[in-house]
Formats: structure tokens, sequence, C-alpha cells
């Protein structure tokens, strides 16, 4: 992206997308307290108590966003569900959140080889109005 372009709406799904597990792992792998250090003897934890807080802040902040992520999963879902095309969801969530490659998730669906990608970009302007609402359907 060209620098001092501003993100799009989708941009910020696919980013969000792309990042969906990282964000997982460093809700459950992240060091915020000091009894979750091994031998805390070898550190000046007072020195880090403020980094403590630091990681606290942003794995808080982390969690809100992805529990966002994880409701507006459930929303797409349900939705995709009413209207019949849960195959798209599928695919969506195959390539998205699992993290399997287009051609693989076209062999799982029993599809064509470029369909997955038609359906995952209907699903993510649908996903990036249940992130973002409103502004995602501004141009």
């Amino acid at each position: 992206m060209k620098e001092g372009k501003e993100q799009t709406v989708i941009d910020k799904t696919y980013s969000y997308l792309r990042n969906y597990r990282n964000m997982e792992r460093y809700i459950n792998e992240a060091i915020s307290e000091v009894s979750q250090i091994p031998d805390v003897s070898k550190y000046n934890i007072s020195a880090e108590r403020a980094y403590l807080r630091s990681v606290r802040e942003c794995r808080a902040e982390t969690v809100i966003l992805f529990e966002h992520l994880k409701m507006a999963l459930v929303s797409l879902e349900e939705d995709a569900r009413a209207s019949g095309e849960e195959y798209k969801f599928q695919a969506f969530y195959k390539h998205h959140i699992e993290g399997k490659v287009y051609e693989e998730v076209a062999r799982e669906l029993g599809c064509g080889k470029n369909t997955p990608k038609r359906w995952c970009k209907a699903m993510v302007e649908k996903y990036s109005v249940k992130l973002f609402g409103a502004k995602a359907i501004e141009k």
C-alpha cells in the first residue's frame, strides 16, 4: 500500500483476518503478570512493572477486538445459513480462519478452483459491515 494512503475498512478487515490466529495466540501466551515468569529472581521486576502494565493493556485491547471479531463471525455464519449461502461462509472460514489455501478449500467443497476466492471476497465485504457498521458502506 502506498505511504500516506488511509486504509479502507476492507483493508483493515483483511488485516484482521490475516492476523486472527496470531491475535488468539497473543491473548493466550502474552506474559503480563509477574507470576508467569519462571525465574523471576534474575530480573529487576520493579523496572519491568510498567512494561507488564503496558502488556496487560495491549492484551485487554486485543481481547476486546478478538471477541468482536468472533461475534461478527457468528453473525456472518447465521446470515449465510439463513440466505442459503452457508457454503460461502465455509469457504471464508476455511481460508481466513483455518488458514487453508484456495485450492484446498476448492477440493474440500467440491467446487471450481477460482470459486472459493469469489465466495471469500463476497463474505469479506459482509464481514466488514459487521465489524465497522456504516463505515464499511461508505466509499
